[in-house]
This record gives C-alpha cells, sequence and structure tokens, in this order.
C-alpha cells in the first residue's frame, strides 16, 4: 500500500523512484555488511535466551517439538523460534542460518520504516534518511548477530504501525485491519510486550470514525482486526492447551511478574537465586510443573503487590524511567573489552540524538497529525506494559525505529532548506 501526506515540497533529497529504490538497496547492503561483519567479530556464545529460542527452533525442525533446554514447552516467546524451524528445516539447524533470517528481517525492517516515513511526511528522502539510521543504529546491529526476538518484534511493530496509518486514513480499512490484527496476534506470539500495542489500532479507528462520520467502517475493521488476531492466536493455544495442559500466550509472564514484585526486586533483572524462592526453586519447579510453577509465582508475586502498593509504586516509577535510561559502560565494561566498551559509548550518543530529535518531532509540522497520535499512543502502550515486570535495555529496541521515523523527517525537511538559504547567503 502507497501512504501518502505530503507536507514537504521536493527538492535536493527527491529523486526519482527508481534512484530512490537504489539508494534504499544500498543501505540495506550496508546494514547488511555491518551486521555479517559485527557477527564474524563478536561470535557471540549460546546461551540463555539465545540458547532457548536455537534449541526450540532445532526441536521443532529435526523433531517435531517445541522444548527449550530445560525441557519447558511455552516459557520462552515462541514466535521467534517457529519463524526460524522452516529455515533451520531448509538449511540445517545452526547459528549462522539464525543470522541469515536476521539479516532477512533487518532488511524488512528498512522496508517499512522507509515506508512509515513515507507515509507521515510524503517524502522519499526522509525515508531514506530513516532508513540510513537504522541501518547504523548500533542496537540493530547487535541484536542482529545473536538469536534475539527483537529482531522479530521489530519488523512486526512497524508493520502494525503502518497498517495502523492506513486504517486512519480509510485506505481498504477492513482489510488493513485484518492484516493488522495477524501482525497483532504474531507479536503477542513472539513477546508479551506486545500486548498494548492494539492502542495505534484503536486510535486509527477512532480517527476513521471520525473521518468518516460513520461507526459502521470502524467497527466492521475492528471486528476484522480481532479476526486477524484470532485467526494466529487460536491455533497457539490450542498447541500450548496440548503442550501444558492449559491454553497460555506463555508461562514465562508469571516468572517476569514475580521477578518484578518480590522482596529483592530493583525494577532491573534480578536472578530467581536472589529471591526467597531461590532455596527450592528446582525441586519445586519440577514437582508442579510449567503451569503449575506458573501459578505459584503469580500468586506470589500478587501476594506481595498487595501487601506492598506504597513499594510497588515506586518500582513501576522506577521501571518507566529505566526503559528510557542510556546503557551507559561501566568499568567493568571497559575492563572486559575497551573496544566495545568505547562503541558502547558511540551507542549512547546515537541514541540520545534519536530520543531527543524523535521526541521534538512530535511537534514537528512536516509530520501528519494522525502519524503522530499513533506513534504516541504505540509508543506509550509498549512503554507501559514494561512497568509490569523488569527492565533490561535491549526491551526498548523494538520501539525505537519508531522514533528514529519521528527524527528523520524534520532532518530531511532542514536539509531541504539548504539550497534556498545558500542562495539567500550568495544573493546577499
Amino acid at each position: 500500500m502507497i501512504l501518502q501526506a505530503s507536507t514537504i515540497q521536493p527538492s535536493i533529497l527527491e529523486r526519482s523512484p527508481r534512484a530512490c529504490s537504489m539508494w534504499l538497496a544500498a543501505i540495506v547492503l550496508v546494514a547488511v555488511v555491518l551486521r555479517v561483519a559485527g557477527a564474524w567479530v563478536l561470535k557471540h556464545p549460546l546461551d540463555s535466551d539465545s540458547l532457548a529460542y536455537f534449541t526450540m527452533a532445532q526441536g521443532l525442525a529435526e523433531r517435531g517439538e517445541l522444548a527449550d533446554m530445560y525441557g519447558q514447552k511455552a516459557f520462552y516467546s515462541a514466535g521467534y523460534p517457529l519463524l526460524l524451524a522452516p529455515f533451520f528445516k531448509a538449511l540445517g539447524s545452526s547459528v549462522g542460518a539464525a543470522i541469515a533470517v536476521n539479516l532477512l528481517l533487518c532488511a524488512v525492517s528498512i522496508g517499512l520504516i522507509y515506508r512509515l516515513a513515507i507515509a507521515l511526511s510524503g517524502h522519499r528522502g526522509a525515508g531514506l534518511i530513516a532508513a540510513a539510521i537504522y541501518a547504523l543504529w548500533f542496537p540493530g546491529v547487535w541484536n542482529a548477530t545473536m538469536l534475539a526476538k527483537e529482531n522479530l518484534s521489530t519488523p512486526l511493530l512497524l508493520g502494525i504501525a503502518l497498517c495502523a496509518v492506513a486504517i486512519a486514513r480509510g485506505y481498504r480499512p477492513a482489510g488493513t485491519a485484518l492484516v493488522a490484527g495477524l501482525l497483532w496476534g504474531a507479536a503477542l506470539v513472539t513477546g508479551g510486550s506486545a500486548l498494548l500495542l492494539c492502542f495505534g489500532v484503536a486510535t486509527a479507528l477512532l480517527m476513521l470514525w471520525r473521518a468518516r462520520g460513520r461507526f459502521a467502517p470502524a467497527f466492521s475493521a475492528g471486528l476484522c482486526f480481532i479476526a486477524g488476531a484470532a485467526l494466529v492466536l487460536a491455533p497457539w493455544l490450542y498447541a500450548t492447551s496440548q503442550m501444558v495442559g492449559r491454553p497460555v500466550l506463555t508461562t514465562n509472564a508469571a516468572f517476569n511478574l514475580y521477578l518484578g514484585h518480590n522482596p529483592a526486586a530493583t525494577g532491573k533483572f534480578v536472578s530467581i537465586a536472589d529471591t526467597p524462592l531461590a532455596k527450592d526453586w528446582e525441586a519445586t519447579r519440577l514437582r508442579l510443573g510449567e503451569v503449575g510453577n506458573a501459578d505459584r509465582l503469580q500468586a506470589e508475586a500478587l501476594d506481595w503487590i498487595e501487601a506492598n502498593p506504597g513499594r510497588t509504586a515506586e518500582l513501576a516509577a522506577l521501571k518507566l524511567a529505566y526503559f528510557w535510561q542510556p546503557n551507559l559502560p561501566d568499568a567493568n565494561d571497559f575492563a572486559a573489552s575497551k573496544a566495545v566498551a568505547s562503541i558502547r559509548l558511540f551507542e549512547v550518543a546515537q541514541y540520545g540524538l534519536i530520543l531527543l530529535f524523535g521526541l521534538l518531532a512530535f511537534r514537528s509540522r512536516q509530520i501528519a497529525s494522525d502519524g503522530k497520535w499513533i506513534f504516541a499512543a504505540m509508543i506509550a502502550g509498549f512503554w507501559l506494559i514494561h512497568a509490569a515486570a523488569y527492565i533490561i535495555t535491549r526491551y526498548r529496541d523494538p520501539a525505537i525505529p519508531m522514533l528514529i521515523v519521528m527524527a528523520a523527517i524534520p532532518v530531511a525537511a532542514w536539509i531541504e532548506r539548504l539550497p534556498a538559504r545558500r542562495a539567500l547567503r550568495d544573493a546577499a
């Protein structure tokens, strides 16, 4: 779908569609080369979440069994390993095959970023700038070098945003809402933090209702959105009911809730070994089973929340602040690797500029107002849901490309004005 909101007059950045396609292909190539080089240099070991996703994808591809290294069926979010499994079956189970999938997802993300920037500005140059920023964005490079679900969460979030803008503008709202529902369902299976991304679609439906002056188009589009989500979620919920005895998105949600709400909670990740449940953790986990242990964790967390409402509110506020906190390297990081720590400083500078220009862009007249509202709703939803558990820096990574899109549009407008300024200066 082609979305237009012509607010910037074409000039030095506005080239022919063919030229823009060539520039976009070059940007994708640069992004891929950087990520391949990063994977070759870093050579991340398979451990923790990466090992879980690899084991799940490998088991599904080779034995038709979805389970992590601990034998859990629905603990880790399944979306990313479900995507990897067909590639593992075709290419063999390897880290290289997973990174190849990450590169494909990166290319898709760049294409979506390009189209979103055009949708919000009507300007291909803004799309190229946004795509280039993402190609060089260090966390994007980092995530692509390992098995991380953020590689899939990012294009899913961007796809939902593009659909939401199309819905708000009345572009085949029912069909587009169906696609948005499919993407939202896939995002939920990939990670529970996608739950409140529906805020963006809800905002788009309200805009559609207002623009059409009738409730029926928005209502029918809303039903299509629900139907799309159900088409993805129903098979997964049925599968988990067969695997663990109850339809669940994941049993990890209760674990995360407990880590965020216990006497040792800090707002950031704490090991289960540092909590009051550490003493008999393994024995109890095996005795209760996956679902039973999740029920136990949820009950413990809710009891603690009820007994400590003040501390719960304080932790929620801390988590919302930590979500946006720069990922500053410390002395230990420099001791481990000065090169990596120095690159991390570059990442902090990148992040600071993206955050600053991205947030300021919400006041820019160059950006279509419907896009502003939709982006604000999606970013807010993605942010607020993280107050429920704990914060790890990479959890915010899927939302940053939306700020990149916002930031790129005023920059493109500023570049457009350069020739006029030079002409005035020469004339003077």
